[in-house]
């Protein structure tokens, strides 16, 4: 685990080595265990180090430096890497790591889990390797398969790989999203990193902030929506995309490899057959995702997704396993007790941490920073506390279960999209039925059902706005109604993943583990065949009986605890972000009075009561907003 940084300049001249020790710097948070560059001179490219000579021994590998970088080299290409030592923790794993031949570079982030089986699917071919790292693989793989590579992939990763023989960059992000790649293509240069700051810092586009990125945030809680970025200039690499940049005509290209595609290939198991088969899935995908040479750990919620990952891992290693989780006493949404039963069964090394209010005052800007993008949720900081304990512990590799919802139906609107199916097929016995079950999960599904339709048809939440936002800023975008659900439980998890819930979820898991350097693994997010599997299916086997995540719950219910198994509220990762923001009302005036925002409706935040989540979620939101600034200081 990693971050990448590369410049390729098109017109004119620029101190590459300066800019891209600058944004290698900005990111060494992502890997404080080496860096290394390459800059290309002439016709010929070559390693460097900066300011410390590594000393390394192998003499033989010609991606290793022996030279310093100097800021007075010209260059038109410059690649950097902060480097996470996980796999291969030896000097052979260095990057930026180049084929037998000189003429292929790569810049990598991630872990591919499948590397071990590819490396000798390769070696069958006639291949050799110099190094125990998945890096390698990857770069065979491209000469073995080209661009197509990737589709052989079980993993997580955003890359790029120079290749000289074509003169091109090819980049690659994995299927979901779950490492980041951004990038900026101006007529001066087009560059990447692992983090927007990394870009800002770069010196080679304005900080300014895209009004279309943070009217969707304001309005309408939404977040890198769209490959436009939050920041002006800023670009992302959608998930499950390649691109090519042509270095002799300056042209840029993106395909996309991946895109899950609904289907019913195994309706026809059985409930018994398809929950054995959902069993072995994932304990395969646990264990390839134990593969590490350190220490691997994992988050502990006391939910079924953790718990789940919990008791896999001890039973697959059958050691004592570090479990990091975020607790808040005397709280309505605590889940202590539930992580205890876990930690008490597997004879866990359990570590806890409460984050408090005076913390988090003095942790927000540091919060905001690591984030890159504002955030709309305390819930954030919760996850950023629990990455800071695994450091604490010297734990650099944790497994979470981000993504186990958008698999498996977890989440109270899921109800509503098999709800709304059996009505539109005319099965309405079944759709009661259905609607009477649930009260297990909640506790009047009835009602839920018809506030969530009213919902669907009126913003509820619009006519609020105007007590936050001048009415010329309104008007400036098109307001959003976001409880509006598809009547296909599988169509929905797909928008949840794509466009309003996952991919901002994995990006706050990156930029959390990553600023405390701690890497962190989601099998549910970027295990293949897992994700395929639980698409070829009818999404409404995935809630039965009133129960979400109901063939995860019953393929994994002899490893469950009782109390976790039949436990069926869905709490989420919270904090108590109403006391918090209540608190610090009349500080979070002054920071919007100071802020010179134009948008916002000063008088009427004042006045505001605060007697809606609504109110609180975006006066914590204008919060956030006013601390962006200051960090970042965007242009005006």
């Amino acid at each position: 685990m990693c971050g990448i940084t590369g410049i390729i300049l098109k017109n004119g001249k620029a101190d590459l080595a300066e800019k891209i020790v600058r944004m290698n710097q900005t990111i060494k948070h992502r890997g404080p265990d080496g860096e290394g560059f390459i800059l290309e001179e002439g016709n010929t490219v070559r390693p460097f180090f900066h300011q410390q000579n590594p000393g390394y021994l192998r003499k033989d590998l010609a991606y290793l430096p022996n030279d310093s970088l100097s800021s007075t080299r010209e260059s038109k290409i410059a690649f950097g890497h902060r480097r996470l030592a996980i796999i291969d923790l030896s000097e052979t794993g260095h990057q930026p790591m180049c084929s037998s031949d000189t003429k292929k570079w790569i810049v990598y982030n991630g872990e591919i889990y499948n590397y071990l089986e590819l490396r000798e699917e390769l070696k069958k071919s006639g291949r050799s390797f110099n190094s125990q790292s998945d890096t390698e693989v990857i770069l065979q793989a491209y000469e073995e398969w080209g661009t197509e590579c990737v589709k052989r992939f079980n993993g997580m990763w955003a890359f790029c790989i120079y290749d000289t023989s074509r003169n091109i960059c090819f980049a690659s992000r994995d299927r979901l999203g779950v490492k980041p790649f951004y990038f900026i293509n101006t007529s001066e240069a087009f560059a990447f990193a692992s983090e927007q700051k990394a870009l800002t810092a770069s010196g080679l586009i304005d900080v300014r902030v895209n009004k279309k990125g943070l009217y969707n945030y304001l309005v309408n809680g939404l977040l890198e929506y769209e490959e436009q970025n939050f920041f002006e200039g800023i670009h992302e690499l959608w998930p499950g995309q390649n691109l090519i940049y042509n270095l002799t005509d300056a042209s840029l290209s993106t395909d996309q490899y991946y895109k899950i595609q609904p289907n019913n290939k195994l309706d026809h198991l059985s409930e018994k057959e398809l929950i054995a088969k959902i069993n072995t899935s994932f304990e395969k995908s646990v264990k390839l995702r134990l593969r590490s040479d350190v220490e691997v750990g994992t988050c502990l919620s006391g939910g079924i997704d953790s718990s789940a990952l919990a008791v896999c891992i001890s039973e697959l290693t059958g050691r004592p396993l570090h479990c990091f989780t975020s607790v808040f006493r005397n709280q309505p949404f605590n889940e202590e007790k539930y992580a205890d039963i876990v930690a008490k069964k597997i004879e866990a090394k359990y570590h806890k941490i409460e984050p408090g209010f005076e913390e988090f005052k003095q942790d927000l800007d540091n919060l905001v920073y690591s984030q890159d993008v504002p955030i709309w949720s305390s819930s954030t900081y919760a996850q950023y506390k629990v990455m800071a304990l695994a450091k604490e512990h010297n734990i650099k590799v944790v497994l979470d279960g981000q993504g186990a919802d958008e698999l498996f139906a977890g989440y109270h609107h899921h109800f509503i999209a098999k709800w709304k199916n059996l009505f539109r097929k005319g099965s309405y016995g079944e759709a009661l039925r259905e609607i009477e079950a649930a009260k297990k999960t909640f506790p009047n599904p009835y009602l839920f059902f018809l506030k969530e339709s009213v919902k669907g048809k009126v913003n509820v939440n619009a006519s609020q706005l105007k007590m936050f936002f001048t009415e010329d800023f309104l008007k400036s975008g098109d307001i959003l109604n976001l409880a509006q659900y598809k009547d296909n439980v599988n169509d929905q998890l797909l928008d949840d993943i794509y466009r309003t819930r996952l991919k901002s979820f994995l990006k706050c898991e990156d930029r959390c583990g990553m600023w405390h350097s701690v890497e962190s693994r989601t099998p549910f997010s970027d295990d293949i065949e897992l994700i395929d599997m639980m698409f070829s299916i009818d999404g409404n086997k995935k809630i039965q009986k009133g129960i979400s995540k109901y063939l995860l719950r019953e393929a994994l219910k002899e490893k469950l605890p009782p109390e976790i198994y039949s436990r069926y509220d869905k709490k989420g990762f919270q904090t108590p972000m109403q006391q918090w923001v209540k608190s610090m009302k009349p500080q979070i005036m002054e920071e919007l009075k100071q802020s010179g925002f134009n948008f916002i409706n000063l008088k009427g935040i004042e006045n505001c009561k605060l007697n809606s989540v609504f109110q609180y979620e975006m006066l914590f939101k204008l919060l956030i907003l006013c601390r962006w600034y200051k960090v970042f200081k965007p242009s005006v």
